[in-house]
C-alpha cells in the first residue's frame, strides 16, 4: 500500500513538473544562496518513461535494489540518506545541486524502494514527505525557470537590437558603430548578464547555426566576445597591452599586438602578455563556478587572444608558412 501511494503520487507529481522544466529549453535555473546555476535536465530519459507511470502498481509488487549493488554503495541512495536527515532550509540547495539524478524518474522509484523494503513507519513517513518536498521544490524551480528565461531573453534582444539597422536587418560585418553599441549595452546591462542571460545566448546561436544563419550566429558570438572583454576589463589588468586588447574589438587585435611587439624597443613580449593573462585567470576566470558559461567565455576569449599573441610575435617565414 505504501508504495502504491507513494509511487503514484510523487512519481507523477515529478514527471508532470520535470516536464514543465522542458519547456524553458531545458535550463533549470535554481536560486541557491542568491546564485543562479543552470543545469540541463536529462528530459529525454523522462519522456521514455512517463508512460509506465500510469501503470497500476500492485499492492503485492515489491521493488528490490539490484544485489550486485549494496545500499552502501549506491551513489543515489547516499543522495537520498543525506536529504533525509538534511535541514529543511538545506533541501532547496541539495536539489539544486543534483538536478541531474533527481530529473531522472529511476530516483524516486528508489525513493520508492526504499520505502517498500522498511517496516519502520516512521522512515516510511519520512520518506514520502521527502518525496512531497522534492516535488514543491522542482515545481517552484520550473515557474522560476520560466520568469528567468523570459527575463534574459529581453536582455538578448536588447544586445541583439543595438547590431540591427534601422529596418531591423543586420547587415555584416558589423560597422564600429554597431559594435560600439552593442558594448556600450552590454555595459549597461552587465547586471543582468547572469548565467542564464549566458545560456540563452549559447541556446539562440545553436538554434541559428543549425538554420544556416551565419551572421546571426557571428553577431552571438561577438556578443560573447564583448561580454568577456568587459568582465576582464572589471579586474584591472596591470598590463597595458592586455588592456587595449580587451578594449579593442577583437578584428583589431593583429594591429594592436603588431604595434605594441613590434621595433627595436617593444612596449611588450610574448611572455610578459602570458603572463598578464595567466594573472587574469587566476583572478576572473578561476573565480567562476567550474563549468559554468561564464568561465568557458571567458577561458576561450583569453585563448584566443593568446593564440594571437604567438601568430604576431612568429617570424615572419614562418607566419607565412603557417
Amino acid at each position: 500500500k505504501m508504495l502504491s501511494r507513494f509511487s503514484m503520487r510523487s512519481v507523477l507529481g515529478t514527471a508532470v513538473c520535470l516536464f514543465m522544466l522542458q519547456t524553458c529549453n531545458a535550463f533549470v535555473p535554481s536560486i541557491v544562496g542568491g546564485l543562479t546555476q543552470i543545469t540541463p535536465v536529462r528530459h529525454m530519459m523522462l519522456r521514455q518513461s512517463r508512460a509506465r507511470f500510469a501503470l497500476p502498481v500492485s499492492a503485492g509488487v515489491r521493488l528490490r535494489m539490484s544485489s550486485e549493488a549494496s545500499p552502501e554503495s549506491d551513489p543515489i541512495v547516499e543522495l537520498i540518506e543525506k536529504m533525509l536527515t538534511a535541514a529543511p532550509y538545506d533541501l532547496p540547495q541539495l536539489v539544486g545541486q543534483n538536478l541531474r539524478e533527481i530529473s531522472s524518474p529511476s530516483f524516486f522509484l528508489k525513493i520508492a524502494s526504499l520505502s517498500d523494503e522498511t517496516d519502520d513507519s516512521l522512515r516510511r513517513e519520512s520518506l514520502a514527505a521527502l518525496a512531497d518536498n522534492i516535488v514543491a521544490t522542482l515545481e517552484v524551480v520550473s515557474k522560476t525557470a520560466e520568469e528567468q528565461m523570459d527575463s534574459a531573453a529581453v536582455v538578448v534582444q536588447g544586445i541583439l537590437a543595438k547590431a540591427a539597422e534601422a529596418s531591423g536587418e543586420f547587415k555584416m560585418p558589423l560597422s564600429d558603430e554597431k559594435i560600439a553599441a552593442m558594448r556600450n549595452q552590454i555595459v549597461e546591462d552587465r547586471e543582468k548578464i547572469d548565467e542564464g542571460v549566458l545560456a540563452t545566448i549559447f541556446a539562440y546561436m545553436k538554434k541559428a547555426n543549425e538554420d544556416q544563419l551565419d551572421g546571426l550566429v557571428l553577431i552571438f558570438q561577438k556578443a560573447l566576445q564583448l561580454f568577456a572583454a568587459e568582465e576582464l576589463l572589471e579586474s584591472k589588468p596591470k598590463n597595458p597591452v592586455l588592456v587595449r586588447l580587451l578594449e579593442a574589438d577583437s578584428d583589431d587585435w593583429d594591429a594592436v599586438l603588431k604595434k605594441a611587439m613590434a621595433g627595436d624597443e617593444p612596449e611588450t613580449d610574448e611572455e610578459t602578455l602570458q603572463a598578464a593573462v595567466q594573472a587574469c585567470i587566476e583572478t576572473v576566470v578561476l573565480q567562476k563556478a567550474s563549468g559554468s558559461y561564464g568561465q568557458r567565455v571567458q577561458a576561450e576569449f583569453l585563448k584566443e587572444i593568446m593564440s594571437r599573441v604567438r601568430e604576431v610575435n612568429k617570424p615572419s617565414g614562418e607566419a607565412e608558412a603557417a
